[in-house]
């Protein structure tokens, strides 16, 4: 699940927090086996400060009902689809796996609330258009490889982290797993005669 939909729930996080590579994974996961994905997961993340921003902790739910913050009203739940919940020092954010339908949590919070004037690009297009039509146009897509390949390894790390089911420690610069060696060899795959890269 994290390798499918990860990338896109995990985008509106990773781009509106300014976040770099985790410095560790923790997963806890029901009925694991090698052949599959576990039937549900609780995957922590932990980012640290940049700059003048704190340190992120960021947690994934999948398979699992996340728990209701008391925030919500009696009628309102999460998106069909999943979502994003930013928990700040003054209130909730909730949006859609794409970010989408960003809203504040209760809604009254959010009537009272004055928008500011968008100031970001917006993508006019399916994500697929936008890349396609930035290559023909000799440009970069709104999600180039520069940030896609880290949102991408942030997403796999938690899969390493499931599959060995305890906290991993990250080095990204060395690519490598730091206090469970064991999981580096889902980090780079070891092919077969004939088959390198």
């Amino acid at each position: 699940m994290m390798g499918d939909r990860g990338a896109h729930t995990l985008d509106s996080v990773v781009s509106a927090l300014r976040l770099g590579p985790p410095t560790s994974i923790e997963a806890t996961s029901t009925d694991k086996n090698p052949e599959t994905h576990p039937i549900g997961a609780i995957v922590t993340f932990r980012f640290p400060a940049r700059g003048e921003r704190p340190p992120v902790k960021l947690t994934w739910y999948e398979g699992l009902r996340p728990p209701r913050p008391p925030e919500f009203e009696d009628d309102r739940g999460m998106p069909d689809e999943g979502g994003v919940l930013f928990r700040g020092t003054r209130g909730i954010i909730m949006c859609g796996v794409y970010g989408d339908s960003p809203r504040l949590i209760p809604e009254a919070t959010m009537k009272a609330y004055m928008r500011p004037p968008k100031t970001l690009p917006r993508v006019k297009d399916t994500h697929e258009m936008n890349w396609v039509n930035a290559a023909m146009e000799g440009r970069q897509p709104g999600a180039h490889f520069g940030y896609s390949g880290p949102l991408t390894e942030t997403c796999l790390l938690g899969n390493i982290a499931k599959r060995v089911d305890a906290r991993i420690e990250w080095d990204a610069a060395a690519m490598q797993v730091t206090n469970e060696p064991e999981a580096n060899k889902f980090v780079r795959a070891e092919y077969r005669q004939g088959w390198t890269l």
